[in-house]
């Protein structure tokens, strides 16, 4: 507990500061000076709404690790079921955006053939990605409680004894396949897909497109799966026996506190992997910060003409994304 109140407050409040800023600074450009042209547009969009959603429940959390939980058993259960609401719909637009770049670049003819249809279609599936993260969220509205644990109290499920373990168990197994297997392993082969068109073609731009999409799937991994293993070392009790000894119980509660804060961080990272990345989406940005008299004329007008040399070919920038 002495740790986490100084590793959790620290990084949370870096995280809320950076992470709010990035994800507002993506919505105000689309509202301010961006079409949504694409189905990316719309994914990224929701992506960046699940980001903030998620980011908004990070100060009760801050505040918790410092003094315990103050509050009472409803926004208990409010902050850590709309946490799981944004923890899902999060990984499953990331799995969108995978899909959608598969189908932009590597069956592009076809891509173009049904746009009007697809497009439609993406939000159709936004919506449906926002019912399936609540549905899988019930628990956690569920079961959540304000409880005394060593002197101080903390928010979490708390399931009845009638439940059984491999019921309690059900939650972290949706945060495993939800959370990192699943979009994954769409990510792998959809990349992978990518990568070899892109080795197909003859634009001097391709290695830094490639590099973006190593990035992405770099990113992904370094953040979310030390946090998934621990989740699933805890759903096979491979480290919840309560037989442990006091000393490794503490490793185990570090390891979580440290795992979980690192998970967080993603909300700071998909901004930049997924819409600053491009420069059409920089520009935008740049117009709206000017816009918002944040940088001078002068400063706008240099930085964008500095990146006339570095843009994609139009076949490969498609939408905010730059691949």
């Amino acid at each position: 507990m002495d740790f986490g109140r100084i590793f959790q407050p620290v990084i949370q409040i870096l995280v809320f500061l950076i992470g709010m800023s990035g994800n507002t600074l993506v919505l105000l450009t689309y509202r301010c000076s961006r079409k949504i042209k694409s189905k990316t547009d719309i994914y990224l969009i929701n992506l960046a709404i699940a980001d903030l959603l998620k980011l908004m429940t990070l100060p009760f959390w801050t505040t918790s690790a410092i003094n315990g939980w103050e509050l009472n058993n409803t926004m208990c259960k409010v902050a850590q079921g709309v946490f799981s609401i944004n923890f899902f719909s999060g990984f499953l637009f990331l799995t969108c955006i995978s899909l959608d770049r598969y189908f932009e670049i590597v069956r592009a003819v076809e891509a173009h053939t049904k746009r009007q249809k697809s497009f439609f279609c993406s939000k159709f599936t936004s919506v449906f990605v926002w019912i399936a993260s609540s549905l899988l969220s019930l628990p956690e509205f569920i079961f959540s409680e304000s409880i005394n644990l060593d002197g101080s109290k903390i928010c979490k499920m708390i399931f009845p004894e009638q439940i059984t373990i491999t019921l309690k168990n059900m939650c972290n197994f949706f945060q495993i396949v939800l959370g990192f297997i699943f979009p994954f392993c769409v990510m792998i082969v959809c990349y992978s897909s990518i990568i070899r068109t892109l080795f197909s073609c003859r634009s001097f731009e391709k290695h830094k497109a490639m590099k973006v999409i190593i990035s992405i799937v770099l990113a992904f991994v370094v953040f979310q799966l030390p946090y998934t293993l621990v989740t699933f070392m805890e759903a096979t009790d491979f480290i919840g026996s309560k037989q442990m000894s006091c000393e490794v119980r503490k490793h185990k509660d570090i390891a979580i506190i440290i795992t979980s804060n690192l998970a967080f961080t993603r909300c700071c990272i998909n901004p930049i992997l997924y819409a600053f990345v491009g420069v059409k989406f920089r520009k935008d940005i740049l117009l709206v910060l000017k816009n918002f008299r944040c940088i001078s004329r002068a400063s706008y007008i240099r930085h964008c003409g500095s990146s006339r040399s570095f843009s994609m070919p139009a076949a490969m920038e498609t939408s905010s994304f730059t691949l």
